[in-house]
């Protein structure tokens, strides 16, 4: 068995208005509560940041699984949306990823479903997902489409 070790270093100063820091060997940035639930709003919140560390991770599942199988792609982009619920007690309701998967112009019907399968698959794949499933919701809402650039 093999295990992976990863680590994020961080920093706070104060209580809900307070500000702090959190870096690791890619990435260093500022945070806060956000303003939203009256905090400071500086640099992101752990809410932004898990709703990155699941798209980042629902990204690459997605790109080696299209990749993997033979699906060619030009881009994937992702807007994803998360939802927080004070009901009963502050916690994550939801995460939705709505990627756009752009393909050549000329890729076929069947090639779009299989693209389409894939986006669906990859959420349920991914590890970080995987890590959250049963506390939060997680879907996916995919859409290809086709790139204006010349077929060549």
């Amino acid at each position: 068995m093999t295990a992976y070790h990863f680590s994020v270093d961080g920093e706070w100063k104060g209580g809900r208005d307070g500000i702090g820091s959190v870096q690791s060997k890619g990435f260093r940035t500022t945070v806060s509560i956000d303003r939203s639930m009256n905090g400071r709003g500086e640099g992101t919140n752990p809410d932004e940041l898990l709703i990155s560390a699941t798209q980042a991770c629902y990204m690459m599942t997605l790109g080696i699984a299209l990749k993997s199988r033979g699906l060619d792609f030009e881009t994937i982009q992702v807007h994803s949306e998360g939802v927080v619920s004070d009901e009963n007690g502050l916690h994550f309701e939801s995460i939705t990823h709505y990627p756009t998967i752009t393909v050549a112009p000329d890729t076929t019907e069947e090639r779009i479903a299989e693209i389409m399968e894939a986006a669906y698959r990859a959420e349920e794949r991914c590890m970080i997902g995987n890590a959250l499933r049963g506390n939060v919701k997680l879907s996916v809402q995919p859409t290809v489409k086709k790139s204006e650039r010349a077929a060549g």
